[in-house]
């Protein structure tokens, strides 16, 4: 019966489909992860302020609520740290235009704001729960005037949004074989890109079909997914993140089913 819904729901009104979608997977999300946060607050932050203790978004206030995954990498700062170089490079960097397609809460999107002021920032995401708690994060770091947060991302939205330096941030599960394609979106030859790509039953080679896309135009640095054990080992010599070994290690958990890969794409030619 409930396949049935959904499919009647995905013919006719797509729009609830999402919803449902959204609501159903953050109590699913809440079942799975609701202790680890509660336990992680008690240990890391004592009764104060959540906010991220290590990598490259130091210091930016956050909130316990359930998102996309667990929480807890992102607090502690371990998040995605194979990009940590990446992230600096792109603070160094300055860009003018920012493009979070994928946005989740907004841990990039907001974060690349509070180390990048001179950035703009547009955050799209197709899920409302994910777009109202990046709107949450941007108020309470007080970064109102530097994000925008959007559903849709096309590629008339990139070509609009392109100014002289833009970045592009890309996480879209295996939507990205549509999106980042120079034959409908030329804008995207001459601007730089992060992506993560996404292989499966459904996008499979997305990995050699990024790269065939863009080797002419652009320098390609792949980047692969890393345990965390090296990062808990340098942890656990910060007071601030002082903690039981196997706490530290389900807290840094990213839950994620298959091993990462990203594409680090720096445009040969700018405009």
């Amino acid at each position: 019966m409930k396949e049935k819904i959904k499919r009647l729901l995905e013919a006719r009104t797509p729009v609830l489909l999402d919803v449902y979608r959204s609501i159903n997977n953050r109590r699913l999300f809440g079942l799975r992860f609701r202790s680890l946060h509660n336990r992680a607050v008690d240990q890391f932050f004592k009764g104060s302020h959540i906010e991220v203790l290590t990598g490259p978004f130091k210091g930016l206030k956050y909130f316990n609520e359930i998102v996309w995954g667990p929480i807890t990498p992102k607090w502690l700062g371990s998040y995605e740290c194979e990009l940590h170089a990446i992230i600096e490079e792109i603070v160094v960097h300055k860009y003018e235009v920012i493009i979070d397609v994928g946005c989740a809460e907004g841990y990039y999107a907001v974060g690349l704001a509070y180390r990048s002021p001179g950035s703009h920032v547009f955050a799209y995401d197709v899920d409302f729960i994910s777009r109202r708690q990046t709107r949450r994060l941007v108020r309470i770091n007080g970064l109102g005037r530097q994000v925008s947060v959007c559903r849709y991302c096309s590629s008339s939205d990139i070509e609009r949004h392109v100014s002289r330096n833009t970045l592009v941030v890309c996480d879209i599960e295996g939507f990205e074989r549509s999106l980042l394609d120079p034959a409908s979106c030329p804008a995207l030859s001459r601007i730089d890109i992060l992506v993560e790509v996404h292989e499966g039953t459904w996008h499979p080679k997305t990995l050699d079909l990024l790269i065939s896309r863009f080797s002419a135009t652009h320098d390609i640095q792949e980047i692969d997914g890393t345990g965390r054990e090296d990062w808990i080992q340098t942890a656990i010599k910060d007071s601030r993140l002082a903690a039981p070994v196997e706490l530290l290690r389900e807290a840094v958990n990213e839950h994620r089913s298959n091993g990462c890969k990203w594409l680090w794409m720096k445009a040969k030619i700018t405009p």
